[in-house]
């Protein structure tokens, strides 16, 4: 009987996989013969981590991929959009499969509101005719992105996972700076510039690096310093991710997105009761507005809590620092030095 359990556990983790790379493949070329279908996988994704939650298998690195495309959704709708405007919109593709209750069948929502506000901003400052041109080349762009930028994107990624496995900063820089040829005001390569001279100890250029990324953003400074932390915890910079995390959540104190990435910094340490504690917070934090953060901070800690077992008897944790509006965590360990916020 435990046998049948764990092959039917592993039979639906490696189905979890497939569908996770067909939906990985398909972001970038999202038209309207295929949106559709790529809305359910999504969905049929979601369902699967929800049957996987209670099995004790490591869930992470697929969690890892799931925040990902999740991530480049909720900051890129417009291809989802577009492609769903021409089979029909995603509001007629919402009555043909309810309850369609998850954030990528509202898209569409999103992007409306994108516009409004870009549009508003835009009515202050120039003249109805200059609006009325600025209004149109938005919308052609919003509606017909470039494709290719997407496609380089996703070659560079791959190629800098490969290059971090190997500890080969200097090469990873150098594919930086090739995709910044096509992609110069991408913020993800600028940061990725950040991280990368860090780790060779040019802390000159990551500084003019980290300038530059704020200029690319000026309006999302929380999001930049996630980001940040995040790329610095995949080179294995657990000071400077903390250093990230904590300077973003003194800017927000309720960010979900700053607390869950002080969880995990806590986790990568091994410090157990802090990043459960950081993961049930994040799970308060975004349960309303991010409903698929808590999903992936509910699992994190689930998985915490089956590794340590004694401290979950009765489902709590006793933090190992006391979580405020304003927590940070502090570490201990011998990493490269981040360059100053």
């Amino acid at each position: 009987m435990a046998y049948s359990v764990d092959s039917k556990a592993n039979s639906l983790a490696n189905g979890l996989r497939d569908e996770l790379d067909r939906a990985e493949r398909a972001v970038v070329n999202l038209t309207a013969t295929n949106v559709e279908e790529y809305l359910l996988l999504l969905d049929q994704i979601e369902a699967q981590f929800a049957t996987l939650t209670d099995n004790e298998g490591d869930l992470r690195p697929e969690l890892g991929r799931w925040e990902s495309l999740i991530s480049r959704l909720q900051s890129k709708p417009e291809p989802l959009v577009a492609a769903a405007s021409k089979a029909g919109g995603l509001a007629q593709l919402r009555r043909r499969h309810p309850p369609a209750t998850e954030f990528w069948w509202y898209l569409d929502q999103e992007v409306t509101r994108r516009r409004t506000a870009m549009i508003r901003r835009a009515v202050t400052t120039l003249a109805a005719v200059v609006v009325f041109f600025f209004g149109g080349w938005w919308l052609l762009n919003t509606f017909f992105p470039p494709n290719p930028d997407a496609v380089k994107m996703m070659e560079t990624t791959s190629q800098l996972d490969e290059l971090i496995a190997q500890q080969a900063w200097a090469e990873a820089l150098v594919v930086v700076e090739t995709a910044q040829q096509t992609l110069p005001d991408e913020p993800e390569l600028v940061l990725w510039e950040v991280v990368f001279s860090e780790q060779l100890g040019d802390t000159e250029r990551a500084q003019h690096a980290m300038a530059r990324a704020r200029a690319l953003l000026p309006e999302n400074p929380v999001e930049l310093l996630v980001q940040l932390g995040n790329q610095r915890l995949q080179v294995n910079n657990i000071e400077g991710a903390q250093v990230a995390g904590n300077e973003a959540l003194a800017l927000d104190p309720n960010s979900a997105q700053a607390t869950f990435l002080l969880g995990s910094v806590a986790e990568t340490i091994n410090d157990i009761a802090t990043a459960v504690a950081m993961f049930d917070r994040t799970f308060t934090l975004a349960e309303a507005d991010n409903p698929q953060l808590a999903v992936i901070a509910r699992v994190r800690m689930g998985n915490l809590l089956q590794r340590a077992p004694a401290m979950s008897a009765s489902n709590e944790v006793t933090p190992a620092v006391v979580l405020t509006n304003t927590a940070t965590i502090t570490v201990t360990a011998t990493v490269t030095t981040p360059v100053t916020q």
